[in-house]
């Protein structure tokens, strides 16, 4: 039973424009028209007039791309190349971080999102608290600490000694304001400050060109510093502390992994996800959203409630195609 929007809620008038990095593959092109479905589906003229931007990297032809996704002409949509230069350097991070270099333009939230998502319900409860004028960020804490590269120098991410070793390093005053990784259900990890699984972040305006001056730079440093693969969400929690953008840490239903104990640990209903992160592959495969793949997801019996949940939407997607 597929979950609805929320239709009490008017209009807030705030302009919103969603950002999506990706590879110019048809697999990633598939997960990108299943999200734009996803989003215009919801009630509301601030969700079917919303810009979404694709931020496509590998030294795209970006003709081609638009060519095949002419499809996408029928909405509010912009593909976006990443410069070479910042991805012969950063690669599929610098695809991940060009989000943050481009203009808000006339967006008042700018909200930052994975392929593998998508909108089950309206995050109007999330619109309404952003601030226009104040730099602001919010996020879902990460399921665990950092990983790191085997040639870190850092602390472990495990010990307490890791975030103020980071925060000392890059001359930022340590934060009163700590919480738990999303996945310590047995809270037997140190507590962190604000570090967002990058799945789904809203940004305001005021906030964007405070991280553009900054990503390239920072997430430099963070990569000799902790060779991580999650370099670019390090990057985020560094910069927000670092010039002083306002954080403010989201509910999991703003960004509910299809894994049970991500659920279970938040407490977390599935009628009451709005933003499903369908990142964990043990039932469902994200390639088989590719239309000659998706009648496989749809015939399978699955277990996962959340899981079950993406099915239904991609059933109702499959129609749209026809």
């Amino acid at each position: 039973m597929l979950i609805a929007a929320d239709a009490a809620m008017p209009p807030l008038g705030k302009r919103i424009e969603f950002r999506i990095p990706i590879s110019p593959t048809e697999k990633f092109f598939s997960l990108v028209r299943f999200y734009n479905f996803g989003l215009r589906r919801l009630s509301g003229a601030h969700y079917q007039n919303a810009r979404l931007r694709v931020v496509v990297g590998d030294h795209c032809d970006l003709d081609a791309v638009r060519r095949e996704n002419r499809w996408s002409e029928d909405f509010n949509i912009i593909w976006e190349r990443t410069p070479d230069e910042i991805f012969d350097e950063f690669h599929w991070a610098g695809t991940a971080n060009w989000r943050l270099g481009i203009p808000a333009d006339d967006a008042d939230v700018i909200i930052l999102s994975d392929a593998d998502t998508v909108l089950l319900r309206d995050i109007d409860p999330l619109l309404v608290t952003i601030p226009s004028n104040t730099p602001m960020v919010q996020g879902h804490m990460a399921h665990f600490p950092p990983p790191l590269g085997t040639g870190s120098p850092a602390p472990s991410t495990k010990s307490p000694e890791f975030w103020p070793w980071l925060f000392e390093a890059f001359d930022i005053p340590w934060t009163a304001a700590t919480h738990r990784y999303s996945m310590d259900a047995d809270k037997t990890l140190p507590e962190a400050p604000a570090y967002f699984n990058l799945g789904f972040v809203a940004i305001n305006a005021a906030a964007l060109p405070l991280f553009a001056a900054e990503v390239t730079d920072i997430t430099r440093r963070v990569t000799a510093m902790t060779d991580s693969l999650m370099r670019c969400q390090i990057a985020v929690t560094i910069i927000a502390h670092r010039v002083g953008i306002n954080t403010g840490v989201l509910p999991a239903a703003y960004n509910a992994a299809n894994d049970l104990g991500h659920i279970e640990a938040n407490a977390l209903s599935i009628e009451g996800i709005r933003v499903l992160h369908f990142l964990r592959e043990d039932e469902i495969r994200r390639e088989e959203l590719q239309p000659h793949l998706i009648d496989g997801l749809l015939s399978r019996s699955l277990s996962n409630p959340a899981n079950i949940v993406l099915q239904d939407l991609v059933h109702e997607y499959r129609e749209s195609l026809k």
